[in-house]
């Protein structure tokens, strides 16, 4: 199952890479930054849909403040 998962993983960043690199080269084609701005949200799409990257943000349960 892991070695599944770890695919997955790697053909999600793969994409996003080849999303990247293609609009930066139709933004140079069209002399415009929208192609750029457009598939900007990609990325924070993809960082907030990691499996595991919401627990970084989280306090530790059953701890005193301060």
């Amino acid at each position: 199952m892991r070695a599944r998962r770890r695919w997955l993983y790697l053909v999600a960043a793969l994409a996003a890479v080849f999303v990247a690199v293609s609009s930066i080269a139709q933004a140079i084609r069209q002399d415009s930054w929208e192609p750029v701005i457009t598939a900007a949200f990609i990325p924070a799409v993809i960082v907030a849909a990691w499996p595991g990257s919401y627990r970084r943000c989280l306090g530790r349960r059953n701890r005193r403040a301060g």
